[in-house]
């Protein structure tokens, strides 16, 4: 296309098919993307050809040392084979960090990928197979005519790693580029990898620390990560594509790609943060967290010693209610009545506790009830859960158990056999 005619298509607005408007290229740069007042970058710096037409890339390259947020992006070699049980034998070295920017939240295959982040750890020129920098190839799609050569190119960098590492992407990266690899006719390689996604462990591990386990949330709270101005929210990126298709103006697909930038790098440290809270937890949540998936997995010995040291621990009102009721659970399941009902009282006291208070005032009732035989205390503890309840069911229940307390108390009381009015009985088949 001559440059007359290109001026004539842009005074009239006819910007589509824009990645025949080149920036000039620049050479890949440490730290582009991450400085608030850099001047703004070409959108990309590499031409990769294809079979199906170029691919455009922004690369940029760290150091080893390079921190983001409290931890340098090395650290993330130095994680052990056995750190993720979901993948065994895990390599950062041989993995590829990958995060998608579309078209569309809720995926389909009417969405597309414009933008693919792929971070993966690349060793020097020299004989040494060992990593010497973190490489960011940033794919991006100036033109959705161009899907194809992109797809390619990023297959061939999938191609070339052994694991994929996202967050969220069983859910919606990893799903999205396989319809995408798909409709393009390309063999998708994603199926045949090992797939870590950090969104699971982070999950389990900060549930009851984070109200939200973005990882938005998780770079703030936990990564100590603070992006700058130049951040744009997720949600507005869809549209923000669109006005560029529109316009063919970069400077909101720069803070985008700035975006994209910040998700890979903080998989990258997020990583072995995750893998330091399973082997060692150091926060009262990560405690609890771990503790939970012990129980789960059957290993009560250890599920118990972490509830016990989390109760001596400084733990938050509610962590502390929550690991009083799954040990107090624990205990009841091993038969172990008395130590669990020492559980149940604490959680009964414990002002905070909300609803599990009412669930350790009906087990305090059921247990003296049942197991001995104390109907008066057993009264005593269905009362106090009732006038603690406001759930019209739950209500109703208790007061049911309420009324039949007080119905075998009085026949206790009147019965000719009942030479003790204190209400205790001998222990029997439990009632409902």
């Amino acid at each position: 296309m001559s440059s007359d005619l290109r001026d004539r298509l842009k005074r009239l607005g006819v910007h589509k098919g824009v990645a025949h408007l080149k920036p000039a290229v620049q050479p890949a740069s440490q730290s582009a993307g991450l400085a608030g007042d850099a001047p703004a970058l070409p959108l990309w710096n590499l031409e990769l050809p294809t079979p199906f037409g170029p691919a455009f890339v922004r690369r940029t390259r760290f150091p080893l040392d390079h921190r983001h947020g409290d931890r340098p992006l090395g650290l993330a070699l130095t994680l052990p084979p056995s750190a993720f049980q979901d993948v065994p034998g895990f390599n950062a070295r041989d993995a590829l960090f990958l995060d998608t920017e579309t078209t569309g939240l809720s995926g389909g295959a009417g969405t597309l990928a414009f933008l693919v982040g792929a971070g993966y750890f690349e060793a020097g020129d020299g004989q040494s197979p060992d990593p010497t920098s973190f490489v960011v190839d940033q794919f991006f799609l100036p033109d959705p005519a161009g899907e194809a050569g992109m797809l390619c190119a990023l297959d061939r960098l999938i191609n070339q790693r052994q694991t994929l590492v996202t967050f969220n992407g069983r859910g919606f990266d990893a799903p999205l580029l396989e319809t995408r690899f798909a409709l393009a006719r390309i063999p998708p390689a994603l199926s045949d990898k090992a797939h870590l996604d950090l969104l699971l462990p982070s999950r389990r591990l900060w549930r009851y620390a984070l109200a939200s386990r973005s990882l938005g949330s998780i770079e703030y709270h936990i990564l100590d990560v603070r992006r700058d101005q130049q951040d744009i929210a997720g949600f507005l990126i869809p549209e923000l594509y669109r006005e560029y298709l529109k316009t063919g103006r970069a400077d909101d697909m720069d803070r985008v790609m700035y975006h994209n930038l910040f998700d890979v790098l903080s998989m990258v440290t997020l990583a072995p943060r995750i893998a330091d809270a399973l082997a060692r937890p150091s926060t009262p949540g990560e405690r609890l967290s771990v503790a939970v998936d012990c129980e789960r997995k059957g290993d009560m010995a250890r599920a118990e010693a972490a509830y016990r040291a989390l109760l001596q621990d400084e733990a938050s009102g509610a962590q502390r209610s929550i690991a009083l009721r799954r040990l107090a659970r624990c205990m009841k399941r091993q038969k172990r009545r008395t130590d669990a009902l020492l559980m149940w009282q604490q959680l009964a006291e414990q002002m905070d506790a909300g609803d599990m208070r009412i669930e350790a005032l009906i087990e305090m009732a059921r247990h003296y009830e049942w197991h001995e035989g104390d109907l008066s205390a057993a009264l005593t503890a269905c009362r106090r859960a009732l006038a603690l309840c406001d759930q019209p069911a739950l209500r109703a229940e208790i007061a049911h158990r309420v009324a039949r307390l007080e119905r075998k108390l009085r026949r206790r009381a009147a019965s000719d056999n009942s030479g003790d009015s204190s209400g205790r009985v001998t222990p029997g088949t439990p009632a409902g």
